[in-house]
């Protein structure tokens, strides 16, 4: 590491609270005995045809997970070494020495044979059949077949040994017959016509974009791993709910099979306003000075890899309560007269939540930019900054202001 990637071990975040401009919430409330009691009356009647949907492409962190004993190390590491010459991303345990290091391997070794692997290459022999450690695996990978109707364990048979749990009528291969080469050749028939896909390891110095790219980033833990993480979980938890923000910017809410008379629907958009301001303090509290620290750390002290989830984790859930707080205005069932006000309300959000995107978008420019610094050098220390100001729109609040009182007039008050 060179002297100055030393020196800039942590990174300063100036990050900014300011006031949340928002409606005083007596300007929700109404005169009680002034609102006349109306029912909602659907005018348009929509007919939805046919859906169809296709299932999710499974995505998994290696093409082929290599099983075997130590005593076989000499023959797969020659499968191994030519997999990986051709390109096939696998689980091969000397190639994953960072990744499994201080890792408790149980676990970890049965995420990776029953989860994280499109196939399981067990090299079956005496020693095989024999180790505790190779049965884990085993039993791990054939955890999968019961759930997954494709085939996913792939057997190599070394010798006659039997694999318990393994059918007579499964298909192997015999290493014994064809050279390594044509069994790596198998290997990449195999992986073309396989469902599924391999996520495309990016370089570790970046803002990390799978659960697999954060154990890798955690285990190298290299200048700025801090920033690095906490940008990839904010993209990581914002992206898992971006589906939320498309509804939103469409306007959309899904109905809540609630129905509100004018009265009640604005008590129940004064609710929804103090739920709104208490998502934006919550985030400035994630944001604050005290929390930031305790997370990454003082300067010069490693930050807390938990932690800076966690503080990610509850920013991203913020911003998802104002979304839900947006649609639950525009779900809800209410009046045709008392609808724009509603509207209007949602629309209140979308400055806010624009906002919160941006700070997202640069916080992870910022980290990604952490190994350009790096690289050129030099003993200056590099300040990162990302700002978050959370505001309404002006002309959004003039809207609102406009329906409210169309709302007010409609009932005299």
């Amino acid at each position: 590491m060179n002297r100055r990637s030393l020196r800039c071990q942590k990174y300063r975040t100036r990050l900014r609270q300011n006031d949340v401009s928002r409606p005083t919430a007596g300007s929700f409330r109404f005169d009680e005995e002034a609102v006349v009691a109306l029912t909602c009356t659907p005018k348009v009647i929509y007919k939805a045809g046919v859906l169809v949907t296709t299932p999710p492409i499974a995505e998994f962190d290696y093409d082929v997970a290599l099983s075997f004993a130590g005593e076989d190390r000499s023959y797969v590491e020659r499968v191994a070494e030519l997999l990986r010459d051709r390109g096939v991303r696998l689980f091969y345990d000397q190639y994953m020495t960072a990744e499994l290091w201080g890792n408790d391997l149980y676990a970890v070794l049965d995420e990776v044979y029953r989860r994280r692997a499109r196939f399981t290459i067990a090299f079956i022999s005496a020693s095989y059949v024999s180790k505790p450690w190779t049965r884990h695996e085993r039993q791990s990978a054939q955890a999968r077949t019961l759930i997954d109707d494709n085939p996913y364990l792939l057997p190599v048979r070394l010798d006659d040994s039997e694999l318990p749990g393994l059918r007579p009528t499964v298909a192997y291969v015999d290493a014994r017959l064809i050279p390594v080469e044509k069994l790596v050749e198998l290997v990449e028939q195999k992986l073309r016509n396989a469902p599924g896909h391999t996520v495309k390891q990016l370089p570790v110095l970046r803002s990390p974009r799978t659960k697999s790219q954060e154990r890798e980033l955690l285990a190298q833990r290299p200048s700025g791993w801090e920033y690095l993480l906490y940008a990839g979980v904010l993209w990581q938890r914002r992206e898992a709910i971006e589906l939320k923000w498309r509804d939103h910017e469409l306007g959309y809410g899904a109905r809540l099979g609630q129905h509100m008379d004018d009265g009640q629907a604005m008590k129940y958009l004064g609710r929804s306003t103090n739920d709104f301001q208490a998502c934006a303090s919550n985030m400035m509290k994630m944001i604050g000075p005290a929390v930031q620290e305790r997370a990454f750390g003082r300067p010069g002290e490693p930050g807390n890899p938990e932690l800076i989830d966690h503080v990610a984790t509850r920013l991203v859930n913020q911003y998802e309560a104002i979304l839900d707080i947006a649609a639950s205005l525009r779900g809800v069932g209410v009046s045709a007269e008392a609808a724009p006000v509603m509207e209007a309300a949602a629309r209140l959000t979308d400055e806010p939540l624009n906002q919160f995107r941006a700070f997202v978008d640069h916080v992870i420019a910022q980290a990604d930019s952490i190994p350009e610094l790096l690289n050129k050098g030099g003993d200056q220390p590099i300040n990162l900054t990302a700002e978050l100001t959370l505001t309404v729109n002006a002309q959004a609040q003039h809207r609102f202001q406009v329906e409210l009182e169309k709302l007010r007039a409609f009932h005299g008050i």
